[in-house]
């Protein structure tokens, strides 16, 4: 249809639609002549006495949860924290419950006096229905304010108002609503029962009003509303969602408005089923708009709240609490992914872009969904193992549990095992979610392995690193401050990897040794140590003399300030280990603390010198003997000496 079509469409409209008020209005009179009449006055008297029980009843359920309300009110701030939230909402829900209730009752009571036919006469039936079904709306409407306002209980206030600015829009709401309900709900359809044209007539009116109304109040309403979205868009992360934020601060009384605009257009140029589908689906909008920011908004108080560990588990567990604390906001932004979603879904199915019950009951929302709780079950699963593992790792190496402080090792291998199981995780998630998917990881799995093989071989020295040191970390041969020797380097392990492992020797220089290189550990530090020493002395002592003073040497060291504590054993004496060329020599072992044989050997070399010292045991020392010769009767050359004085020969005897 084009304009000009339209156009005169819509002026043949107006035109019958203006002959049918002139007549309506001519022929008024004689419709009041006719109406008047004992039957009708009967009527008139039954429908004010439903009026009156109806508004009655209406008065009483509206008043009497007051004390109900209050005390869910107290009992809904009775708390802190989460469990805050959660009875902040089942509170809400409770006000829900008992408000519709009250609804309920009254709605019963009006059909019940219609079913006992308190009500007689086809016009006066109808006025009653529509006054009850205005009620009905009125209190709806009236519920939903009070709920997400409420002036009087603050507990339960959904909309984050103080007390005058929530008391203001509940009296400019409640001024509006009667106006509006009563007047497009009761009025103009009973007087479209008699007067078509009139009843539109009236309609205009008080929609014109209505809109009129509503502006004022949106006018009023937009300066608050605006900073309260700005003040969430500035809490907010994401910028998807910091934009939409941004345009519904701008521009959401507009969208209000152009909503009241549809709906009056409807309601003047539409059917009446056409105005009634209308108003639902905005009401349902609406209704599944505020859902969705309730919901969003309680994930945000949830995701605010203060992460409560217990004592003991915190004190086992100090880092579990932050590591919650780091996996919340994804949650949460997962949470409004979700609840967005739904929310879109839910609105287009009200608008009838698409049938969301057709759409989920078939194969391929089913697919999506299935898809969707896979993924969900994975990520948890996958978070879940993560911080259990992680826990664990974490009581290993808390020093004020378990065993107390863990050792090099035990770090080292519990580091590489949380890694470890980080990637095993992470690689596992992502598979079993791609399979979710629908996406055939075989492929996957087979590049995988080829990328891993040519890995492996540009890296086998690497590899040989890892795989030596997790066998050596494993086996427990090195410690970190161990003096070790390997491959041929003797010093004191200052660092250790899962790779390699650094050695300080006694110039200070610092060696890094690859375990790929690492044939074999000697560590000099394990459990216990020897001081294995030989000791010369000369052929002619005796050695069952040397002996009993090598032991005389040992009690001493037993008793040595610096060095006592760390003999841990006998002397043990192997007896002559060689008949040397100026020596005989004796070897001696002594047991001692580990690490400490070297310090407990030079403090035995001390005294052992001084003991022989005291007993005049000769300890040989290199020397050399002169020979001159003999002749064939045995007796030597007599050798001629000159004796010097100051480095020159000494003068002769007169």
């Amino acid at each position: 249809m084009d304009i000009a079509s339209f156009i005169g469409a819509g002026r043949e409209g107006l035109t019958q639609w203006a002959n049918m008020l002139i007549a309506e209005l001519s022929g008024l009179e004689q419709l009041i002549a006719a109406t008047v009449s004992m039957e009708s006055a009967v009527a008139a008297g039954r429908l004010v006495v439903f009026l009156a029980l109806v508004t009655a009843v209406s008065q009483l359920t509206a008043r009497g949860p007051g004390r109900a309300l209050a005390g869910l009110e107290h009992w809904a701030l009775a708390s802190q924290g989460a469990m805050a939230s959660i009875r902040r909402l089942l509170g809400l829900l409770g006000r829900l419950g008992i408000e519709t209730l009250g609804i309920a009752l009254m709605l019963g009571v009006g059909y019940a006096l219609l079913m006992l036919g308190l009500v007689t006469g086809e016009v006066p039936r109808v006025a009653a229905l529509h006054y009850l079904l205005a009620l009905a709306v009125l209190r709806f409407l009236s519920m939903a304010t009070r709920v997400a306002l409420a002036p009087d209980y603050p507990g339960l206030r959904m909309v984050p108002l103080a007390d005058a600015p929530a008391a203001s829009w509940q009296a400019s709401i409640k001024a509006l609503l009667p106006l509006a309900v009563f007047g497009l709900v009761l009025v103009v359809p009973v007087i479209a029962v008699v007067l078509p044209a009139t009843g539109q007539l009236l309609e205009a009116i008080v929609l014109a009003v209505v809109l009129l109304q509503l502006r004022r109040l949106l006018a009023s309403a937009h300066p608050p509303v605006s900073t309260f979205i700005r003040t969430q868009r500035a809490r907010t992360p994401g910028m998807l969602s910091r934009g939409l934020l941004f345009v519904l601060g701008i521009a959401w009384h507009w969208g209000v408005g152009l909503a009241a605009l549809i709906l009056a257009g409807v309601a003047l140029l539409g059917p009446r089923s056409a105005l009634l589908d209308t108003g639902l689906a905005i009401g349902a909008t609406i209704a599944i708009g505020l859902v969705a920011g309730l919901l969003g908004h309680w994930v945000g108080l949830f995701a605010r709240s203060p992460v409560h560990v217990p004592p003991a588990a915190r004190a086992r567990l100090p880092m579990l609490e932050q590591r919650l604390r780091h996996w919340i906001p994804l949650i949460q932004r997962t949470a409004n992914a979700l609840i967005t979603a739904a929310a879109v879904g839910l609105i287009g199915h009200v608008w009838g872009v698409w049938n969301l019950w057709v759409w989920l009951a078939g194969p391929a929302g089913q697919s999506v969904v299935g898809a969707l709780a896979g993924l969900l079950g994975v990520a948890i699963l996958s978070l879940a193992a993560w911080l259990a593992a992680a826990s664990w790792i974490e009581d290993r190496l808390n020093p004020d549990t378990g065993s107390g402080a863990p050792g090099a090792r035990e770090k080292t291998l519990l580091a590489l095992f949380r890694n470890a199981l980080a990637i095993v995780i992470v690689t596992l998630g992502v598979m079993v979610a791609l399979s979710e998917l629908g996406i055939d990881i075989g492929p996957l799995l087979a590049g995988a392995g080829v990328i891993g093989l040519a890995v492996g071989f540009g890296a086998q020295k690497l590899v040989q690193d890892i795989i030596t040191g997790v066998f050596i970390q494993l086996e427990d041969a090195i410690h970190t401050d161990d003096f070790i020797t390997a491959a041929g380097i003797s010093g004191t392990v200052e660092r250790l990897s899962i790779r390699s492992l650094g050695l300080r020797d006694l110039t200070g220089t610092l060696h890094v040794v690859p375990f790929s290189s690492v044939d074999t550990v000697s560590n000099y530090t394990r459990d216990f140590g020897y001081h294995l020493g030989e000791y010369g002395v000369a052929y002619r002592e005796n050695i069952g003399e040397v002996v009993s003073h090598l032991h005389k040497a040992y009690e001493r060291l037993k008793v040595d300030d610096a060095v006592g504590d760390a003999v841990t054993g006998a002397l043990e004496v192997d007896g002559v280990t060689a008949l040397a060329d100026s020596s005989v020599n004796i070897r001696v072992r002594i047991r001692t603390a580990a690490g400490m044989q070297w310090a407990v050997g030079r403090a035995y070399n001390r005294l052992v010198k001084e003991v022989f010292d005291e007993a005049g045991i000769e300890i040989p020392y290199p020397h050399m003997t002169l020979y001159f010769g003999e002749d064939k009767t045995g007796n030597a050359p007599a050798a001629r000496v000159a004796l010097t004085q100051g480095g020159k020969p000494a003068a002769e005897d007169e």
